[in-house]
């Protein structure tokens, strides 16, 4: 994805979002590498911050590769904390993989139909006004509470 993000970036930028891009897949390789679950959120952030230079830059227009973003963030940080619980002595019953794949697909499809329809109620809005401003302090607040309960989940 970072690769996908920096060859749609302007050409006198593009230094900087394969800099981020670089620097997060590196992250997460070395997070992995060394079994840090810690290292997972900041490589994210990276590749998310590319795309938020390339969303920057194009300011004006939005961008609809925004749900398939979301997706593709979120199917990283699945298979990244799985690579790592998947190094746990304990073996998994029966039956796990498959409700986990499940679940992460299931995870990706909500992570795409919230970006659309962010990106729909936007739209419909046009000159934005306080309304559009309290959904997005509401989608803030409700993105913040779930970073919250995954981070206590572990």
């Amino acid at each position: 994805m970072a690769a996908w993000l920096a060859l749609s970036i302007r050409d006198d930028v593009a230094s900087l979002a394969v800099l981020l891009g670089v620097s997060g897949c590196v992250c997460l390789a070395v997070g992995l590498a060394f079994r840090r679950a810690h290292a997972i959120a900041p490589a994210l952030a990276l590749v998310g911050g590319e795309y938020a230079l390339l969303v920057a830059l194009d300011a004006g227009a939005i961008d609809l590769r925004a749900p398939l973003v979301a997706a593709g963030l979120f199917v990283a940080g699945e298979l990244a904390a799985w690579s790592l619980e998947l190094r746990a002595a304990v073996a998994d019953e029966a039956g796990t993989w498959w409700r986990r794949v499940t679940t992460v697909l299931l995870g990706a499809t909500g992570a795409y139909v919230v970006a659309a329809a962010v990106l729909a109620v936007a739209d419909a809005a046009g000159g934005g006004g306080i309304a559009l401003e309290a959904i997005g302090a509401v989608a803030l607040a409700g993105g913040a509470l779930a970073l919250v309960r995954l981070a206590a989940r572990d």
